[in-house]
């Protein structure tokens, strides 16, 4: 009796070990995939950066990496500021549209973890901006797909940091991280099935210049690692609606749409210490504990939007950017109130065109050597 106790325990142990393995492939190859191109979720690039961090601990020696929305995604050229700096090392673009502190928290041991020589962090009003709480469901989403991605899983610094409504909602466990891959399953299945027999058109491309910034390469495909350097970009919106071949007219463009965007709260601080802010600082406090050396930036905008700003809109920014300059070890760049941009060197009010992007590597390249020197 005892001798089939040991070995129907042995029998469950096995099915438990196929089982995870079994998990993990159907994951890496029927539901990542789908992830990635942007099928079954709103944005590739919000279910790739666990693996990033992983290809780049694998494969560069001092690296450095940028983090923030998609106003750094447009404006870091990694491959470009590379060129431009003595630094011996790789420069990686791991910003992502919408980006929020409290959500990127999420990764902050796996960052640790690849131990970067930099971290280049955007600090704009959006970094700052409100969160309600409980935090609203397209966050909680992101957040959830986050933790189930996470390979630090069992490593989960950042929890103390949630508010208890956010706690109550999210799932924590390895357990319901396998839960949440089950419940985007059909999904996936659906999408891959519909594109190989053509019943669909195809996914959103990867190609850098045909293709959409929702989807990324795979992991394994040739163009992954110039990928991290330098994501697929935005089209340039504004010259197309100066050459008169867009939905609007320049004035109509730099009218009633600017300062409806203005108005929009996540293009302004809150002006309180909040969520955003405490997760904000946790990464900053986080990455120097382990002597990771940070960098934080202030990005450019176009001028037209700088000009519309009403007095003291973005004071908070400003009077917290000093706050951190004083307060912790760290390098603080502002290049928003810049005049040397002008409108022609954006896509629209905050993304940067190919201009933008070199006038960008010239500034913020003696910056890092001098830093890091």
């Amino acid at each position: 009796m005892e001798l089939n106790k040991k070995e129907l325990a042995a029998s469950f142990f096995s099915l438990g070990v196929a089982f995870l393995f079994l998990s993990y492939a159907y994951s890496e190859q029927i539901i990542k995939p789908r992830l990635y191109d942007g099928s079954i979720n709103e944005l590739g690039r919000y279910s790739f950066t666990f693996d990033a961090y992983e290809y780049i601990d694998e494969n560069s020696e001092n690296p450095i990496i940028a983090l923030g929305s998609s106003k750094m995604r447009e404006i870091f050229d990694g491959q470009l500021i590379e060129e431009s700096t003595s630094y011996n090392g790789e420069f990686f673009n791991l910003a992502y549209a919408g980006e929020r502190p409290y959500v990127r928290m999420i990764e902050i041991d796996a960052i640790i973890d690849l131990n970067p020589k930099l971290v280049i962090i955007e600090v704009g009003p959006n970094s700052f901006s409100a969160l309600s709480d409980p935090a609203p469901e397209s966050i909680i989403s992101r957040m959830e797909q986050l933790i189930a991605l996470n390979s630090h899983w069992n490593s989960q610094t950042w929890k103390p940091m949630l508010s208890e409504q956010d706690r109550d909602i999210l799932s924590f466990d390895r357990i319901d991280q396998i839960e949440y891959f089950a419940s985007i399953s059909p999904e996936a299945v659906e999408s891959t099935l519909a594109y190989k027999l053509n019943f669909e058109d195809p996914p959103y491309s990867c190609d850098f210049d045909t293709g959409n910034v929702r989807c990324v390469p795979d992991v394994d495909s040739l163009e992954y690692d110039s990928y991290l350097k330098y994501p697929i970009q935005f089209r340039n919106s504004l010259k197309t609606i100066k050459e008169g071949n867009g939905k609007w007219t320049i004035e109509e463009f730099y009218g009633d749409r600017l300062d409806v965007y203005l108005s929009q709260s996540y293009h302004n601080p809150e002006g309180v210490f909040n969520k955003n802010q405490a997760a904000y600082e946790f990464m900053i406090e986080s990455l120097l504990a382990n002597d990771i050396q940070v960098m934080l930036v202030n990005l450019p905008y176009n001028p037209v939007l700088i000009d519309r700003l009403s007095e003291g809109q973005w004071d908070y920014l400003n009077a917290t950017m000093e706050n951190y300059s004083l307060k912790y070890d760290i390098e603080v760049v502002d290049y928003m109130w810049s005049n040397d941009l002008i409108d022609d060197d954006f896509n629209d009010y905050t993304h940067a065109a190919r201009t933008g992007e070199e006038k960008f590597a010239e500034f913020i390249a003696p910056e890092i050597d001098n830093f890091l020197t």
